[in-house]
Order: C-alpha cells, then sequence, then structure tokens
C-alpha cells in the first residue's frame, strides 16, 4: 500500500506521507542500532564518533584522496576501532545501572540520525537524491539541522541526568 495515497484519502498532503516513511525507517534503525551497540555502550559509541569526527576534519586533503569515498572509510573505520578498542584506550565509566528502556531509544535515535547525519555529509547529493527525497536530505545535510543533530544527544544527556538528580 503506498502511504501517500493513503495520507491523501485522509485529506493529508503526500509530503506527510514522506515524513512518516523517514521517521519509521530512522526507528527501525534506532532499534537495530540500540540493539547492536548494547545499552551500555551507547554514551561510547557517542564520544567515538565525536573523536572519529574530530579527526578526520584535520586530516590533510591530500592524504584523504586515495579514494572517492575515502571520508566515509575513515570515519566509520575509526569509530569501530574506536568502539572495540574503547576498554583499553579510554578509562570512561558510567555510574548506576545505564538509561532506562525510552531513553535508551531516545539516545539510540540521535545517535542513528547523527552518524547518518554525518555519513551523508560526504556523499554527493545527486547519489543520495537516488534513495531518499530532496526534501527528507535536507533534514541530514542542512547546516541547521547537522548542528541540531550534533547537540541533540549532549543536551538529552544533561536533560537525562538532571532529572535523575
Amino acid at each position: 500500500m503506498q502511504l501517500d495515497k493513503l495520507f491523501s484519502n485522509f485529506g493529508l498532503a503526500s509530503s506527510a506521507a514522506e515524513l512518516v516513511t523517514l521517521i519509521l525507517v530512522l526507528l527501525v534503525l534506532s532499534t537495530l542500532f540500540w540493539l547492536l551497540v548494547g545499552r551500555f555502550r551507547l554514551h561510547n559509541f557517542l564520544i567515538n564518533m565525536y573523536i572519529s569526527l574530530a579527526i578526520l576534519q584535520v586530516i590533510p586533503k591530500d592524504v584523504m584522496a586515495f579514494s572517492k569515498n575515502s571520508s566515509i572509510l575513515v570515519f566509520l573505520i575509526s569509530v569501530v576501532l574506536l568502539t572495540l578498542l574503547n576498554k583499553y584506550l579510554f578509562d570512561i565509566h558510567q555510574s548506576g545501572s545505564g538509561l532506562a528502556l525510552w531513553q535508551v531509544f531516545v539516545m539510540s535515535f540521535f545517535e542513528v540520525v547523527l552518524l547518518l547525519s554525518i555519513v551523508i555529509s560526504f556523499l554527493p547529493a545527486k547519489e543520495v537524491t537516488l534513495y531518499i527525497s530532496k526534501n527528507s536530505l535536507s533534514y541530514f545535510i542542512d547546516p541547521l539541522w547537522r548542528l541540531v543533530w550534533m547537540i541533540a544527544p549532549l543536551a538529552f544527556l544533561v536533560f537525562v541526568r538532571k532529572r535523575e538528580k
């Protein structure tokens, strides 16, 4: 069944169907991400994404010219390596039993959107628009939205910690 026809039957715009589909896909990806990374390593994965992005920003462009998508490869490899070696590299401990289930889900949602925003920003827009629409793409690559996705996980962690106290 096509969502745009269903939405038009209810008198809603077809762009609403596109937005709902995008949110549903992100929710499924968030659940899979949470199950893959684990409840207690979400904080560490977030830190590793920030570290990998910072490393990528300082690597000279001529070093990164070995492949068309070298930025994505270096970013993803560094995130995976940092996550796997996290126990040996960093001494990060969270007190308590971790986040509640709803907090884990929201945190994984923010991390998935941030990860997609970073990866999509390295790809040419023409390639990405083969898979998602230009409207949906703007939620990932627009500078204001990229800033929101960079800050949202941290703001959520601050919000969660204040509520616990």
